[in-house]
Order: C-alpha cells, then structure tokens, then sequence
C-alpha cells in the first residue's frame, strides 16, 4: 500500500496513533469515520476505519488549529463536517466548517478550545439536536455555550461562561432538553492561569436557561438507547446510573472490578468511557477491558478478549506487546450500520472490532500522531535516517525514511541525535534516564543506531538536577564530542562539557559564557540544537531563553560573546561542512562565514529548525512558521516547498540523499523528494 501523500510530501511510516478523542460515524456514510486528536488535527477514513488521511493541513497553519476537541458530521451529508480548534496556551481559535470532507475550511466562531487540556478524553463538546440537525450545539472552555440553528453558519451565546465543560448533550426524544458536565479545573486558558467551576447542568428550553443539578458532576454521560430517562454517567473513573434524567443518581458498578484502596491511575477498576449500541451500552477500564450490559440492566458482563491483531501496514507493530492495548482507554464508538463493529481509542493509538469485542485489531495505518524532537542524516547513507520523538523513544529507518522501526536500548524521549561524518556508525543522543519528559542521559551506539549503551556520565553534575537538551559530535573526529548543560554556568554546574574518549568522561569548557546564569534551556520543548560544531573546529553556541550567542575563541580558550539579537531568541543552530553557520529565531535565518563572529539575516519571517546537508553542502532546509523553506547555495537564498504538508508550523528537518525530511509536533514525519532520484527506491547499505 502506498504512503498517505500529500502534494509532493509522503507521511513516514512510524506508527504512533496519539490519543485520538474520539472516532465519529458518519450516518449517511456507512464507510467514512473521522476522527480528531488531542495534538494530531483531524483525520478521515473512507474504507470503514481501516486507513485514515489527514484533513488539518487546510486550516491555517497556527499550533492551535492541530489540537482539536471536538467534532461533528451532518447526519445527512458526510462531507459536512464541524471542528472545534484550540490550546489552552493561546487565544482563542474556535469552530471550522467544511463542506468537502476536509477539503477546504471556514472559521464561524471564535471561542476558547483545549484539544490537549485537562480532560481531553471526556465526551463530546459538539452535539446535535436529534430531531433537527441544523440546531448544533457546543460547550467551550470557559467562555461559554454557543448554539447554531443552520448547520454551524453562524451562532448565539448561551452564557455559561467561567466552566471547565467536559460533554454536552441532547436528549434523543426531547429537543429542548440539554444536559451539560463541567469539572473544577485551576490551570492555564488563554495564555494565563484561569480557575474554573464544574456542575451538572440540565437545560429545558434548548439552552437558554440551565439549572445546576449536580455540584459534583459526571465527567461524560450516556443515554440509554431504550430507556430515555436512564442516563449512565462516569464519576470519578467509576460507573453511576440516574433513572430520573439526572436528578439522582446511584452506584452502577455490579459486576465492575472494585476499586482496590488506595489505588490511582489506570487500572482495572478505573473507567472513563461510555457507548450505547440498539439496546446495549458499553464501558471499559483504563486498561482495556470492556464490559456490556443490556439496555435498562441492573449487571455489566465483562467481554472476554479472544484475539488481538496489532499490524501496522501490514508488519508488526512497534508497540505490539508491549501492554499498551487499552492503556488510558478514553472513547468508546459502536457503528450505527453494524453494532457489532466497535472502535475505541487511547494514548497511543485507535482499535477496531468487527465482533463485539472478541477479536481487535489495530487501526492506524495513516494516522501517524507522534511528535518529533530530531531528525538527523547519515551524511554516508542516503537509506539510513535517525529519528527521536516524545513518548516512544528512537526510530531508525534504512529505506530513507519511507518506515521507522523502533530502536532498542534508549528511553522513551529522545532530544538531539548527532552523527560523525568521518565514522557515522557512531551516533551519540540525549534523552531521559528514566520515562520523563527531560534529557539528562547520553546514549552511545557504534552499529548506526542498531543497539545502544549508556554513558557513564563521568565527570558531569548531577543529571538529575540539569538536563541536557543539546549534543555535538566533532565533525573532525568521531570521539570528541559537546554536551549542553542547563543551570546555571559553573565548573560544577551548567555550561558546555567536552568528551575526548565518545562520551565516557567530560570536561567542562564554560569559561565566558554568563558566569551564575542559566544559559542553556532546561525543558525539553521547542528548542533546538543549541551547539554547533564546524570542520574547521569553530564552535558556537546559543541561548534561546536569553537571546545570546557565543563563539568558541581558541586562541584564548574561552567563549566570546557575539552581536547577534534574534527577535524571539535563537533556536535552532547548524554548521556548514564549508565552514559557515546558520541560526533561526523568530525574525528569520542569520548566517556566518566567518565562524561565528559576524552575522548577516538572509531570510525574514519566523523559523525554528535547520538542516545542513552534509552530503550535499550547499543544501540547506528550515522549518519555519507556515511550511519548509529550502537553499540551494548554502543559505544566501531561499525558496518556500509546497505548502500542502498537513503540519506545518516550527518543523524539525533533515535530508536523506536526495529527500528531504519534516518532523512535526503532532503529525510524524515527512518526507518529499528533491530530485527524481529521491523519488526511488533507496536502502540502507549493511556494515
């Protein structure tokens, strides 16, 4: 099967599904469902669930429109579709239409969204009136409910502002009812922290007015598909029943795990999804685990799994046993064409059952929710390509970056990749030393990726207190290689560590960099490389949280600073195997020919990310803020590639002979080739 391909660019083959939200039948359309993430966009399939295309490349390229929490289909028309956009770290995004399945977008509202907040795995926050739908509504993230009467073209404010709401729905045999869940939420909205209220709400004049039932509401609800008074709700990760439409409520967990004492976290007692088949509704633990009972029944009945398929375009699954089938298992969808098909979705990917629950079989040949830290060359091999990512570790693809397969012997995090010209079977990489979200471990392989060891660290502060989000082998020899290390600069702090013998022990070499300042970034997010290594043995080094740059001055063994001021601070950082430099930052690429000391713009607008091809070294690529830009002669000039990449904004790069490499933060990777050549079939030579 060929490659999900947009324009000229191929999604890479990884395998990561993401938390997808939740996937969405589409009524008049028994083969099409869509499906939304929490920082992966929106996705489409149209062979029942089985592959699936992204649809966010159309939106305007902003980082909120790729976190999506909620999602819509006209029961009439399978291409009309509703989205709501938004992060909790920005302004406002709010509602998309399209008309085409995706095809093309138009914004209809402006309203606070939190595709990857707190909760993102509770119910749906826009619904539609059952008995007309042209009437949609949707539940915001603190600026309230808003409600439309054509099809989502326009709206009207409702009020209810000030809540963190979870699901909102209509009652399927009354049009005027609403019930509406919200949950206590103190954390970041909008750019600023924001305290927010919860209750169960109930509305009988279709959302003008509300009155508040519960104070401690369920996360999610579900109405029983016979009995309209029963509704089914979770309440702390536990089961309860209202059979008076939500005025009270009692246990309904018979036939439940019980809780163990003390127990937190996903478990087998642990529950956050709920789904009605024709007379039948479903629940399933936080670890997989489905459980049916009857329509109006009094006793769940566990559904004992007998089989389970987890291929990834047609080879093994790179999480296959590994225990993560279910793992933080957040929606729950039965076919309305077939109720014996079921999907469901959690962390890491989407699943399908086409015979209630006895046999799954993973779903996510398309889907390809990752996020990329590094991409790095093997300026040797056009067929070997190094990969790091969030979550799941290193990936090393041997077709030029057509599939990844999961490396072994490294942690779940890997931040920077770095790689020899003169041996480039020894590659050097930072990630944790345990599963966190931090680089404070050096990683060593000597067969190209294949296997690694760790460091020993000989010689560095203690790593768990500094991180190290930056590592850069010596162009000029293999064994000699540079460490960033945050806090503040000092002999027994942060700074800039050198390795003689591959990484074993470490010297420090922090002289003139801002003594007692934290120079070199402590989070693992957003930054680049922030050291670079020439030929020629010139060295530079960038603050992004301080907007400096250094130069290393050999002759007086000290760094110097130099007169380079990003708007946004430095980034990203590159050395030319011609013995120039680039640096991005937010108001465009800077170059130098000179090792450093003196700096010329050579493009304006926002960038984030570099690659020099050390193949071919007067090909250089950037991610900037709408798409990849690409020069042909070192850097003085550049062109924008075709925008048709479905994630776009602050893109990790890297070439592989003739092809060049986008990582995302939500989509994968990448790839497009350059030249006809980087359109053929290429793999990596054996060593």
């Amino acid at each position: 099967m060929p490659p999900a391909q947009y324009g000229p660019w191929r999604s890479c083959r990884i395998g990561g599904g993401g938390y997808v939200q939740n996937v969405v039948p589409c009524p008049s359309n028994p083969k099409r469902f869509y499906a939304y993430v929490d920082v992966g966009g929106t996705v489409r399939s149209d062979d029942g669930g089985r592959t699936w295309t992204m649809l966010h490349g159309h939106l305007p390229a902003r980082l909120s429109n790729y976190e999506v929490r909620g999602l819509t289909v006209d029961p009439r028309d399978a291409n009309k579709v509703l989205i709501a956009t938004g992060s909790q770290w920005s302004a406002p995004e709010g509602i998309y239409a399209s008309d085409d399945a995706g095809r093309t977008w138009r914004k209809t509202l402006t309203a606070q969204f939190a595709g990857n907040g707190e909760d993102r795995w509770t119910g749906f926050l826009l619904t539609r009136s059952s008995r007309n739908p042209n009437i949609v509504v949707v539940a915001s993230e603190g600026t309230g409910v808003y409600k439309s009467v054509d099809d989502g073209k326009t709206w009207r404010a409702l009020g209810m502002t000030g809540l963190h709401l979870t699901d909102l729905r209509f009652d399927r045999t009354n049009p005027r009812r609403l019930w509406l869940c919200a949950r206590p939420l103190r954390g970041w909205m909008g750019g600023k922290m924001t305290t927010l209220v919860g209750g169960f709400y109930r509305s009988e004049d279709g959302g003008v007015t509300w009155k508040k039932v519960l104070d401690n509401s369920p996360s999610e609800i579900l109405q029983d598909p016979k009995e309209a008074n029963r509704i089914y709700g979770i309440v702390e990760n536990r089961v309860q029943i209202s059979d008076d439409g939500g005025a009270s409520w009692r246990d309904g967990s018979d036939g439940l795990p019980a809780r163990a004492a003390g127990e937190t976290g996903n478990s087998e007692s642990s529950f956050q999804a709920l789904a009605a088949g024709p007379d039948f509704v479903l629940t399933a633990s936080t670890k997989g685990t489905f459980y049916r009972m009857p329509s109006g029944g009094t006793h769940w009945q566990r559904i004992e799994r007998q089989g389970l398929t987890e291929l990834y375009y047609g080879h093994p699954w790179f999480g296959a046993g590994t225990g993560r089938f279910g793992q933080a298992l957040g929606s729950i969808t039965v076919d309305p064409h077939d109720s014996a098909r079921w999907f469901f979705t959690d962390w890491f990917s989407i699943y399908r059952t086409e015979d209630a629950g006895r046999h799954w079989s993973l779903s996510d040949d398309g889907l390809e929710t990752t996020v990329i830290h590094t991409i790095t060359q093997d300026p040797s091999d056009p067929g070997r390509v190094h990969l790091g990512m969030a979550d799941n570790g290193y990936f090393l693809s041997e077709n030029g970056g057509v599939r990844f397969a999961l490396g072994q012997g490294i942690s779940n995090n890997v931040k920077c990749i770095s790689v020899c010209p003169s041996l480039p079977a020894r590659v050097y990489a930072v990630g944790p030393r345990t599963w966190e979200w931090e680089a404070n471990q050096v990683f060593v392989s000597i067969d190209a990726g294949r296997t690694w060891t760790r460091s020993p660290m000989t010689g560095l502060p203690d790593m768990t207190q500094h991180h190290c989000n930056t590592i850069a082998a010596d162009p000029r020899d293999p064994y000699t290689v540079y460490l960033a290390v945050s806090q503040s600069v000092g002999p027994t702090s942060g700074g800039v560590y050198k390795s003689t013998d591959g990484g074993k022990s470490w010297t420090w070499m922090g002289d003139g960099l801002p003594a007692g300042q934290a120079f070199f970034t402590h989070d693992i997010w957003v930054v680049g490389r922030e050291i670079a290594a020439a030929p020629d043995g010139a060295l530079v080094a960038i603050s992004r949280d301080h907007g400096q740059v250094f130069r290393w001055d050999a002759a007086n063994n000290r760094w110097a600073a130099v007169s380079l001021a990003l708007h946004g601070g430095p980034n990203d950082l590159a050395a030319g195997r011609t013995g120039f430099f680039l640096a991005v930052g937010g108001d465009g690429v800077y170059r130098s020919a000179d090792g450093g000391r003196i700096w010329a713009k050579v493009w304006s607008g926002d960038a984030s990310h570099l690659a020099v091809d050390v193949a071919h070294p007067d090909r250089v690529a950037a991610g900037t803020s709408d798409g990849v830009i690409l020069s042909r002669d070192a850097g003085r000039t550049w062109t924008p590639l075709n925008r048709s990449l479905p994630y776009r904004i602050g893109n990790t790069v890297a070439f592989a002979g003739d092809r060049l490499l986008a990582g995302s933060g939500g989509s994968g990777a990448f790839w497009m080739p350059l030249t006809p050549t980087g359109a053929k079939v290429v793999i990596a030579r054996t060593r």
